[in-house]
């Protein structure tokens, strides 16, 4: 099935509800027959006439306005209104409106100033709105140079363009179309009456994905998501199951306007829609509020178990902002666990918030300062979000004289396990008596953990979950790579345990653990619970539980590692950290964590005194109001390390404004801060473990005991999706207590991740999380993948010598396996560069920047070959399977991830012209080819593939001794700066002179101009039949057909027949405009 009959049929299907076929139509599931059709209009295909088409529309919509047609003068002010939209993030605030009524303002010449309405959130699927659908709309192009394009599918909503669908046929990766669209994106496609555009849709038969439509600079397609079964969170692959749940109506149109949310974050602005377990988990809330009876149902709702990193806060707050459109809901509130959170939870709201503009300092969502504000803000009689704390409501409730306002209000309650389950949080939902409570959850608390104070008994059954493993499984979040290291080994442990023991009882019973853990045989000593304690636990439990903070060297060995290893696990300082340390029993938490930010100051000056990298560190914790023992050095420390912050980022914090420090720290860590000034590594105890959000955050420096839930919550800090290739996982590294916290890993993940897994040993356990991607493979398990991947690449890149990595596969299926192979390659070699250098078993593992050939070795390749492999060949197969899919080399998604940094530089370049130059001018034919062959190695090696072939070109006219064009002594040298000038002249020498042997060549040089030419493919899509649009290569050829006879230059041209000729010379032509378009 070819693209067109694909997109024949999918257009049929939507309009219809039969699949339109050469004999009988086939029917559709019932389930659409009941459902309104989208209205095929065949006739628009440019983007005038799409406007037309809106105008019509809105007129319609808006007869009880306007008692005539808008005129011309009257229309241009609406198309000026749209078209002023430079962003989707602005279209989605245009198309909500004021309480989600878009309209356009028109000055009419009948002297009204006149509100016309555009959309009505109110009448998704009902009243008058219209839904069309159209196919391949011209695109003319809007920047100099590039395409013209044709979209292939777009769904219009009352005559504006909201989902756009690009149509692949089987054989062809859906990817290649959000490339494509990713390519319009970059051309400005999407201005004027396509700035609308609310949802891309990329569609083969086998396979479909969507995304938020985004700016250029933001595009990434880790966040194209598959649609969802709602029952089992399956995914959802065939076009036809995608179009009845998701392209149906009111389904599309809810997707593009409930469900999408605009994201007003400061300096990340942008839309994002919706996940389908994300809508699922709305509707399900929504569905059982829309009847509740507040008088005499029960309080509790349910609860929503959405795994931690999984996008919990979009799902609250769409529920939030829904139930507060609901009739019978009055007020609703949402509730974080603690005061810390406020801030927090109530910006991310208000950046949510579609009622909020530049100009409205609260919109629909609002804050509450106090108590007082907070008993203020729930009389009021507006339907606004209130956003507030536990303690806040438990001291309200507490407060003299406190009588709940006589309304139904919904409490939303965000991490719903813990604060939730005293008897403060009873008293809290006994005092308001027409409430109901909805809890939000990555953790919920079950039997066995919760002393049976369970999340269900608080808020009532499970609604929907979605798990750790259905995230991985997704992609919607990251596994973790987990280290357990100590800073003392388990020699010292044992001499310390039994003083007695000489080295040879030491040395036997360090191999009866080694026999142990080989055999994986951890049943030993006493049992706890269905676990029974290994040997080396047992050791562990039997030292003092201060045992690492009383080692003096601990702190020291720890900022070792982390300096000494940074580049592998920061990716080479893309991405940040978190260190949490060790929580004191009764004594002060802070003096650990302040030695750790000392000890990072330390080092930090003296690697700066020998030249090497350093870490922009901070440290956050709670001023201590306690008047306890400890207060006066707590915050003497939090003083200085506040007065080190204020040096570094020339900002003024004190004691005083410790709240704004913490919210500071967080805005480096997150990489919000207006100045961009970001940091490496934040010190925390308790602080940014749960609720915190950074997407470029990706390790975890863990000094202390985590378990249950919060190991889960501290977990899920490093493993946001930010960029899938270089940020594969989340890495945790484990300081103290390895075994015991190796245990207590997979004990929690055995409860969050699969709860069938409760009854495998520790070992099966790990192997079960490995093969679900929920753990990272170790290093040699990475390694042992990509060799076998390195093989096919060896296999498919063999020349007639059977020599590996030499040349492309000669069939166009070969080459699809190739580009899937590099693909798997870039990814795993983005792993395995993550994996610092340690001993493991007496064998060093990991990657070595400061030795990178030693993993190229590993893998089985040479220097030389790798660098063939990711530069040249990558190349050179982006450019053949760009010819074979007729796109620009630009829509070929392949990425490359280097072992060994490919240094590219200019000086270099200007060197070899320079040499060229030289050798061509003292006739040096042997050195020429060779020089001729490093430039072109150096070209293919470019990312730019446009600049690679100006270099190509300049390098063509050097050696046919047309560059340089004046005479020269002596040895020819380049000034500075020079080099893009030479290769701008050089380069239009040899493409002056190409076009100019064509024209001879056929016939048509006096007909048609070099700069003609040019003009005539500037605007042309590589591959497509475009040229003769208006005629123009139909006027050279009836021009051309008088006068080749005489004119060309080739005697074969001129023996051609006329209709021979005429065939000839269109083909020619677009051949040409092809080879000089196709970067």
């Amino acid at each position: 099935m070819t693209e067109f009959e694909f997109e024949t049929q999918l257009i049929s299907y939507l309009s219809t509800g039969k699949i339109a076929t050469n004999s009988v139509a086939e029917p559709t599931a019932s389930y659409f027959l009941t459902e309104k059709l989208w209205e095929y209009k065949p006739e628009i295909k440019t983007t005038e006439q799409l406007w037309q088409n809106f105008k019509q529309i809105l007129e319609r919509l808006n007869q009880n306005i306007l008692h005539h047609p808008l005129s011309v003068h009257e229309f241009e002010q609406v198309k000026t209104q749209i078209c002023n939209l430079r962003t989707p993030y602005q279209a989605g605030q245009f198309l909500y409106g004021l309480n989600g009524i878009s309209q356009v303002e028109v000055d009419l010449e009948d002297g009204r100033h006149v509100f016309l309405t555009v959309f009505d959130q109110k009448q998704i699927g009902a009243g008058d709105t219209v839904y069309q659908i159209v196919n391949q709309i011209e695109r003319p192009a809007t920047i100099a140079g590039k395409q013209n394009r044709r979209f292939d599918i777009t769904l219009l909503i009352n005559g504006l363009p909201i989902i756009q669908i690009e149509a692949k046929k089987e054989t062809v990766d859906v990817n290649d179309a959000l490339n494509q669209m990713h390519q319009y994106a970059l051309e400005n496609q999407y201005r004027d009456i396509f700035s609308t555009v609310q949802i891309l849709v990329a569609v083969a038969p086998n396979n479909v994905k969507y995304m938020a439509n985004t700016t250029a600079d933001k595009f990434n397609k880790d966040f194209a998501f598959n649609w969802q079964r709602k029952g089992d969170n399956s995914v959802v692959r065939h076009w036809k199951e995608f179009a009845n749940s998701m392209l149906s109506i009111p389904m599309a149109h809810q997707m593009a306007t409930n469900y999408m949310i605009l994201d007003g974050t400061e300096n990340k602005q942008m839309l994002k829609v919706m996940r389908p377990y994300q809508v699922y988990a709305t509707q399900a809330v929504l569905d059982k509020l829309k009847p509740w009876d507040f008088e005499f149902s029960n309080k509790k709702l349910g609860y929503i178990w959405h795994t931690t990193g999984s996008g919990k806060t979009i799902t609250s707050f769409k529920t939030a902002w829904l139930a507060s459109r609901l009739l019978n809901v009055d007020k609703v509130v949402f509730v974080v666990d603690r005061i810390a959170l406020t801030k927090q939870t109530f910006e991310n709201y208000q950046a949510y918030d579609p009622d909020k503009n530049n100009n409205d300092k609260w919109g629909s969502v609002q804050n509450t300062n106090n108590t007082r504000d907070l008993r203020k803000k729930l009389k009021e009689t507006n339907k606004n979000i209130i956003v507030t704390s536990v303690q806040k409501l438990l001291k309200l409730v507490k407060s003299k004289g406190f009588v709940a306002p006589d309304k139904r209000i919904v409490f939303v309650v965000d991490e719903a396990h813990r604060s939730t389950a005293g008897e403060g949080f009873e008293l809290i939902q006994a005092a308001f008596k027409k409430s109901v409570w909805i809890g939000y959850t990555g953790t919920p608390m079950f039997d066995n953990r919760s002393k049976g104070l369970r999340t269900q008994d608080i808020f009532g059954e499970l609604l929907h979950a979605y798990t750790i493993r259905e995230a991985i499984a997704d992609r919607n979040v990251l596994g973790f790579k987990v280290d357990f290291k100590s800073t003392v080994d388990m020699r010292a442990l044992l001499k310390q345990e039994h003083p007695d023991w000489n080295d040879e009882k030491i040395e036997q019973e360090l191999e009866a653990i080694r026999q142990e853990e080989f055999e994986q045989a951890d049943l030993f000593g006493k049992s706890e619970g269905n676990h029974k304690i290994s040997k080396g636990e047992k050791i562990e439990r039997s030292l003092h539980p201060n045992f690492y903070d009383e080692t003096p060297e601990h702190v020291e060995k720890v900022v070792e590692d982390i300096f000494q290893n940074w580049r592998n696990r920061s990716n080479n300082g893309k991405y940040n950290a978190l260190l949490t340390t060790h929580v004191s029993g009764n004594g002060p938490s802070t003096p650990l964590a302040m030695r750790y930010f000392d000890e990072f100051v330390r080092v930090n000056k003296v690697r700066s005194e020998l030249g090497k990298f350093t870490l922009k560190v901070a440290i956050t914790f709670s001023l201590n109001t306690s008047n306890n023992d400890s207060m006066t050095q707590s915050n003497q420390a939090l003083h200085r390390a506040i007065d080190h912050y204020n040096q570094q980022f020339n900002t003024k914090f004190g004691l005083d404004s410790v709240s704004e420090y913490t919210q500071d720290v967080m805005s480096r860590l997150n990489k919000t801060c207006v100045d961009k000034n970001y940091l490496d590594l934040v010190i925390v105890v308790d602080q940014l473990l749960t609720g915190f959000d950074a997407p470029e955050l990706n390790t975890l420096y863990v000094d202390r005991i985590l378990k249950d839930a919060s190991l889960i919550q501290a977990y899920s800090r490093t493993n946001r999706i930010a960029d899938m290739q270089e940020k594969p996982f989340g890495q945790i590294i484990n300081y103290r207590w390895p075994v015991q916290n190796e245990r207590l890993m997979n004990e929690a993940l055995a409860i969050y991740a699969n709860k069938n897994s409760a009854h495998l040993s520790d070992e099966e356990r790990k192997r079960e999380n490995q093969k679900d991607g929920i753990l990272a493979k170790p290093f040699n398990e990475v390694l042992k993948d990509a060799k076998n991947v390195v093989n096919e690449l060896a296999k498919l890149t063999q020349n007639s010598r059977q020599e590996p990595f030499m040349e492309l596969p000669k069939s166009e299926k070969q080459k699809e396996d190739l580009l899937d192979y590099l693909r798997d390659y870039n990814m795993l070699i983005a792993k395995l560069k993550q994996y610092p250098q340690e001993e493991i078993d007496e064998h060093i593992e990991g990657f070595d920047y400061d030795n990178p050939d030693a993993l190229i070795e590993q893998l089985g390749m040479t220097v030389e070959q790798e660098k063939m492999l990711t530069t040249v060949l990558a190349g050179e197969l982006k450019y053949h399977l760009a010819k074979i899919k007729q796109i620009s080399v630009a829509e070929i998604e392949l990425r490359m991830s280097h072992i060994k940094e490919v240094t590219v530089t200019h000086d270099y370049l200007m060197e070899l012209l320079e040499q060229l130059i030289n050798q061509v001018h003292q006739q040096q034919s042997e050195q020429v080819a060779q020089t001729k062959d490093d430039i072109e190695k150096f070209a293919n090696g470019l990312e730019n593939l446009a600049y690679a072939q100006k270099i190509r070109r300049a390098t063509e006219a050097i050696i046919n001794k047309e560059y340089p064009t004046e005479p020269f002594e002596g040895n020819y040298r380049l000034k500075d700066g020079e080099l893009n000038q030479v290769l701008e002249q050089a380069s239009t020498i040899t493409l002056d002179r190409q076009l100019l042997d064509f024209r001879n060549h056929w016939g048509i040089t006096d007909i048609v101009s070099s700069a003609g030419l040019r003009q005539l493919f500037a605007h042309h899509q590589y591959g497509q039949q475009d040229l003769d649009d208006t005629k123009a290569v139909t006027k050279i050829i009836n021009q051309g057909v008088e006068h080749y006879k005489v004119l060309a230059t080739d005697s074969e041209v001129q023996a051609l027949s006329k209709i021979k000729y005429r065939t000839a010379l269109r083909n020619a032509i677009g051949q040409l405009a092809d080879k000089l378009t196709q970067y």
